[in-house]
Formats: C-alpha cells, sequence, structure tokens
C-alpha cells in the first residue's frame, strides 16, 4: 500500500496549510497507533536550505510531504498533542491516549514516514542526521 500523501495548498513563500485532516497509522511495540494532523495547520514543509536542494536533490515538498508534516506538528507541540490527536488500538476501536514523544521519537518517525513514501536510503539519511543535527534548536525554542 502506498502512503497518501497530505492534501496542502501554499498559503506564503515554502508555506504550506494542511486542506484536510490527515492521518498516519503505524505499528510499534505490537501497537497499533494514530496520529492526526488537523486541517488548518501551517508548516513550512521540510526545512531545506536552497543550497542542499541542488547538493542532494532533498525538497521542501514531494515525497518527504508527509513526514515533514507530522514531523512538524511534533516539533510544534514539543511532542504534547492535543487531547484526541492521537490514538491506539485496543479491543476493536481507536482510544485517545496521551502523547509524551520525545525529540528522538519524533525524528525517528519522520524517517520511518519518508521510508513508506519511497525516499530514497540515502536522502532519508541526509534528512535524518540533518533534523538530529539541528533540531534541537526548533524544539527548545
Amino acid at each position: 500500500m502506498t502512503l497518501q500523501q497530505p492534501l496542502n495548498r501554499p498559503v506564503g513563500e515554502r508555506v504550506y496549510e494542511l486542506v484536510a485532516d490527515w492521518r498516519y497509522e503505524w505499528r510499534h511495540g505490537g501497537i497499533r497507533r494514530r496520529i492526526t494532523v488537523p486541517k488548518g495547520f501551517v508548516c513550512d514543509g521540510a526545512s531545506v536550505p536552497r543550497l542542499v536542494w541542488t547538493l542532494t536533490g532533498i525538497l521542501p515538498d514531494g515525497l518527504i510531504r508527509a513526514a515533514a508534516l507530522v514531523h512538524d506538528w511534533l516539533y510544534h507541540h514539543r511532542g504534547q498533542l492535543p487531547e484526541g490527536l492521537y490514538q491506539e488500538f485496543h479491543r476493536g476501536r481507536w482510544r485517545d491516549v496521551g502523547c509524551e514523544a520525545t525529540r528522538g521519537e519524533a525524528d525517528r518517525l519522520f524517517a520511518r514516514i519518508m521510508r513508506e513514501a519511497g525516499v530514497s536510503k540515502v536522502r532519508r539519511r541526509l534528512a535524518y542526521a540533518a533534523v538530529r543535527a539541528c533540531g534541537w534548536w526548533v524544539w527548545r525554542s
């Protein structure tokens, strides 16, 4: 199954608004999990300097869009998502649970979603290394 990319519209230079709620589901530790990014969330896609676009081919939109959206959403809330936007599947239904993701967990989810979206291994590793090296600045602000 192919990862469905979120629908967004440009609202500024390199700034996008999500036009419909977007969900991502995955399994971790034997538990099905789901994160929802609500319609109207504004993000900048992957925060990639133009010089890096040329050198690596990693663009702020495209295959990386879904991973950047979830990553920005988690960073925006420093891993503490609002109620109802992070769920686990138990006994046949989705249940709201508190989300207290660490920066490392947000970065690993970014890498996982890139893989599922079809981003090449080299580009995934470069993007992941960049968020690990520089993401602390955004996370703490």
